[in-house]
């Protein structure tokens, strides 16, 4: 058995979601005012997004701050210089 399996077990749910925070904006897209920022991993690292949510366009991408904790797993030394 590995570290990670002790640290970080197997969630006991089906269906696992992230909170998608409303922001205060504007999508110049679609006009759309459902606007959400959201932690997503991809092949560039973890990142928060701020997308729309009727056109799914992007108005931001950025790392994750300590205060985000995203990823949970992530290092505590990763921004240590």
């Amino acid at each position: 058995m590995g570290v990670d399996r002790l640290l970080f077990p197997r969630p006991q749910e089906s269906r696992l979601e992230v909170s998608r925070q409303p922001v205060s904006a504007s999508c110049p897209s679609c006009g759309s005012a459902d606007v959400r920022r959201y932690p997503v991993a991809n092949f560039i690292g973890p990142k928060m997004v701020t997308k729309c949510q009727s056109c799914f366009h992007h108005l931001s991408v950025e790392d994750p701050t300590l205060d985000e904790a995203w990823p949970p797993w992530r290092s505590p030394t990763r921004d240590w210089v």
